[in-house]
């Protein structure tokens, strides 16, 4: 059988202290635990032979047979007993200058390195908010966009912008996209917005519909008892109707858009709104909370709040964009948010 084995020097004096051992001259358990987790894990790997996958421990049981000396040198060893597919089965022990100090098993599993890698980053277990952004993350919605934008460009009379790249009219708050991208002034850019909206309440609005798994993905973090909202630059009444139409709204209990007034346009004042209407407190709760989204907007405004932030590949957004801003975390489908997530 193989089998593999590590070294370590005890000589931090805390680990002693941290057990609550009363002193100094003990070795604390979990240093030769983890020494001899490590052992498997680096056989584990070895016998792998392959960079994209690790091994994570799925089950450990240890017997400490004697205390340790700070000063000793321990050694540990990893023998494997059994390899079942993915699955490696160890025996374990450490020893130091007077013997063995403790035996055991070990169990591991072989994962996708980088996918264990972003749902280590995710750290859900301490998520109790999930903010979703709409448009490219819960809704396809181009259609309906485009069609209201082409309506109120044409009622204003003035050059049609190209709108063949989503990312420069999906995400941003709409009077920005009437002041940069058609480069309307203030008060045009106000009355293109209107125009906008009219349209898209009677026909944009229409043109929308939910991306494959997301409903699973709901029900699955509804379960799970997460908190969800809806949190979008999108007027807010229309974030409403548009979750309506999706049949989407028994999973949310929030959705939060921006004012008419543009007073609440941009993520980094919607997302601590999102988090009181779903009955936080923003300050307390900000490392409990987590956005969804697929522009740079979404993974700026994540940013600016400090809280985290997932990057969905499937939405009209660019994923360089969103890393430029900071975003460590993808999917590429709502199956993939799940995988990350629970």
């Amino acid at each position: 059988m193989e089998e593999k084995t590590v070294f370590l020097k005890v000589e931090e004096q805390n680990l002693a202290s941290s057990m609550g051992s009363g002193s100094l001259d003990v070795l604390a358990t979990p240093a030769v635990v983890a020494l001899m987790e490590y052992a498997a894990s680096s056989l584990a790997n070895e016998i792998l032979d392959n960079p994209e996958f690790t091994t994570v421990g799925t089950a450990i049981s240890i017997q400490h047979t004697s205390p340790t000396p700070l000063g000793a040198d321990v050694t540990a060893t990893a023998r494997l007993v059994k390899q079942d597919g993915r699955s490696f089965e160890f025996e374990v022990s450490a020893a130091d200058q007077m013997g063995q100090i403790a035996r055991g098993t070990h169990t591991r599993v072989s994962v996708k390195a980088k996918k264990f890698q972003e749902k280590a980053n995710c750290k859900f277990m301490r998520y109790k908010y999930v903010l979703f952004d709409l448009d490219g993350t819960i809704s396809r919605s181009a259609e309906g966009i485009r069609a209201s934008l082409e309506y109120a460009v044409n009622e204003l009379g003035v050059p049609m912008p190209d709108l063949s790249d989503y990312t420069l009219y999906i995400g941003p708050p709409l009077i920005d996209t009437f002041k940069n991208l058609v480069g309307l002034d203030d008060e045009r850019a106000e009355i293109g917005s209107h125009l906008y909206r009219s349209y898209y309440n009677k026909r944009g609005k229409l043109l929308n519909s939910a991306y494959d798994g997301v409903e699973q993905l709901l029900k699955k973090l509804k379960t799970n008892g997460c908190k969800l909202a809806v949190c979008t630059s999108k007027y807010e009444p229309f974030a409403e109707e548009i979750i309506e139409l999706l049949n989407l709204r028994g999973y949310f209990d929030a959705i939060c858009g921006s004012t008419i007034d543009g007073s609440r346009k941009d993520k980094r004042d919607l997302i601590p709104y999102a988090v009181e209407e779903l009955g936080g407190s923003f300050e307390r709760d900000m490392k409990q909370t987590v956005m969804l989204g697929d522009t740079w907007f979404d993974a700026r405004g994540a940013k600016e709040c400090g809280v985290d932030f997932i990057g969905v590949e499937y939405g009209y957004g660019d994923v360089e964009a969103m890393r430029n801003e900071g975003a460590l975390v993808f999917a590429k489908t709502p199956e993939g948010v799940a995988e990350l997530l629970l």
